[in-house]
């Protein structure tokens, strides 16, 4: 039984937007005020950063129109190179980023929970994790409609709260516009916009891929999936900007240097305390956002495995009233709550960021490959800019990562070895799968 295509462009959209927009926006700023001490070079690295994205939409967009169908990344792979490299990032995803992801993000919204319910425990907010996965998880198995709709009200939650700090900070009057001088500071290099400040800028801008993941939900999949990719990232980079100009416009680059709680500090000057409280409120829809979009692009790629016979296959089964891969659903909620209870995602994501980098690079790479191999094959959308826009995005993405992995060669050599763990697996399935078809 097929995924039924019920998400339009909206709701592509906005999957990517809530899954992009997170706790970063409220928090990186403070770290890039210190690495890079000039206001024009403080909002420029967050333009840069949206250009380099938006290069990778780009060029996912084609690749998106190309193979319209569950998995994203994974198409993409087995596509260019084979199964065994689809395979091996499906492996990572399954058993650490999904999971892993889907519990960090779980804690985090415990974590500004707590704030509403003094006095909650350790053992308390694992279990509230644990509830709230389970939640989400339930949304997503009752329904694709539901899931989005779901989706979508916590998104535009997100971007109207952030539309209101935005539009209130610029016209309140109690911030500054000589913020943005660079009178008196210390001279900084552009130079260092390609440094070390720009690995946590992508980091923020992650997630832009997200509906390539459901590509086999989205109705008008080759009109509708590249516009998608293109449109969030344009306006997550629009909304990024405006917010560290709210920053800026706020605090000059003295007080903004170090400051975790950049977004509080911004709305205690610009509302007074009293309001300054409520920043966790768009920090909480955007955890939200965040963690049932991963629940919900997550799944697709098991379900994908599953349907090419390289996993369990229970995980090609559709749910037949509510359409829902329900058993892909159902293996990485427990996996996710299993992380919450252990409390080892942090490590686990931390071992396969570098694996994370290349396979983004290896689907970069895959354009050219799939352009060379395969020319006549129907295109609805060819990437702008070719071979420009794609190489900028390869190169930026494979500089973050040689730099992870010279600053942690043991972990990022770590994150190789677990991907190539599900080699003898795959190996093994593989040659059951050729029994099977030798004798049918």
């Amino acid at each position: 039984m097929p995924l039924n295509r019920r998400l339009n462009l909206g709701d592509a959209l906005l999957l990517i937007v809530g899954n992009v927009i997170g706790a970063g926006i409220f928090t990186t700023s403070g770290f890039l005020a210190g690495e890079l001490p000039h206001p024009w070079l403080f909002l420029g690295i967050w333009l840069l950063g949206g250009l380099l994205t938006i290069c990778g939409a780009l060029s996912y967009a084609e690749l998106a129109g190309m193979y319209p169908l569950a998995g994203g990344d994974y198409q993409y792979l087995k596509a260019a190179y084979g199964r065994w490299a689809a395979f091996l990032l499906g492996w990572v995803l399954f058993w650490v980023i999904n999971p892993g992801s889907i519990a960090a993000l779980a804690i985090g919204l415990v974590s500004y929970l707590g704030l509403l319910m003094p006095g909650l425990t350790a053992a308390q907010g694992k279990l509230l994790a644990v509830a709230v996965i389970l939640g989400f998880s339930f949304i997503n198995h009752r329904g694709l409609r539901l899931s989005g709709t779901t989706q979508n009200l916590f998104t535009l939650g997100t971007l109207l709260t952030l539309l209101v700090f935005i539009a209130a900070g610029l016209g309140s009057g109690a911030g500054s516009w000589q913020h943005l001088s660079a009178a008196g500071l210390p001279a900084v290099s552009p130079a260092k916009l390609f440094a070390t400040p720009m690995i946590a800028v992508i980091f923020t801008y992650s997630g832009w891929f997200a509906a390539a993941y459901v590509g086999s939900e989205v109705s008008n999949p080759q009109r509708n999936l590249p516009l998608a990719l293109i449109l969030g990232t344009l306006c997550v980079t629009a909304t990024y900007l405006l917010v560290n100009l709210v920053y800026l416009y706020a605090l000059p680059m003295e007080r903004l240097h170090g400051a975790v709680n950049v977004a509080q500090l911004a709305m205690e000057i610009l509302y007074g305390p009293a309001v300054a409280g409520l920043v966790s409120l768009p920090i909480m829809l955007a955890i939200a956002a965040g963690i049932n979009a991963t629940i919900l692009t997550g799944a697709r790629v098991s379900f994908a495995m599953g349907e090419d016979g390289l996993f369990w296959s229970r995980f090609r089964r559709v749910h037949c009233d509510y359409g829902t891969p329900s058993w892909a659903l159902l293996c990485q909620c427990l996996l996710s709550c299993l992380l919450v209870l252990l409390g080892t995602f942090n490590q686990l994501l931390g071992y396969v960021v570098f694996v994370m980098l290349l396979s983004s690079v290896a689907s970069g790479l895959a354009l050219f490959i799939l352009r060379y191999r395969c020319p006549g094959q129907p295109r609805t959308y060819r990437t702008w800019g070719y071979p420009v826009v794609p190489l900028l995005f390869i190169a930026a993405y494979l500089w973050i990562a040689v730099q992870i992995c010279w600053a942690t060669p043991g972990t990022s050599l770590l994150g190789i070895l677990i991907a190539l763990s599900g080699l003898p697996y795959y190996l093994w399935r593989k040659k059951r799968l050729q029994v099977q078809w030798a004798g049918g």
